[in-house]
């Protein structure tokens, strides 16, 4: 399962003050094309952008697995692949750990990282 993540220079996802880091001009189409017609928990799709929600499906029940993970906890448990979209920022706030992924690719604002197997 693939998921997309903003953070800044220094692995934060939201800061301090509760917003999010400055994306790059890329991002929102990027998280759009990914989760397009896709179907997310109630909890993510609360979470999305308007204009996000529209190309979506919101699971009404309990949700077992979204088939795009949306929240910090979805993304760590059940990404296997992360494309993570560096904004410029560094700044103080709530930081992603990435001890279960290994970077496969940098590029300039974008980096792929792939869930570590055992063995």
């Amino acid at each position: 399962m693939i998921a997309s993540l903003l953070l800044t220079k220094d692995n934060v996802y939201v800061k301090e003050d509760g917003t999010l880091p400055l994306r790059p001009d890329f991002d929102k189409d990027l998280l759009t094309g990914l989760a397009k017609g896709l179907t997310v928990s109630k909890k993510g799709y609360e979470m999305l952008p308007n204009s996000i929600k529209k190309e979506v499906f919101c699971y009404s029940g309990n949700v077992v697995q979204p088939q795009y993970p949306v929240t910090i906890p979805e993304i760590e448990e059940w990404a296997d692949i992360i494309l993570v979209v560096r904004s410029t920022e560094l700044c103080r706030g709530k930081e992603f750990r990435m001890d279960s992924f290994e970077l496969m690719l940098r590029q300039k604002d974008i980096e792929i990282y792939k869930r570590k197997t055992n063995g």
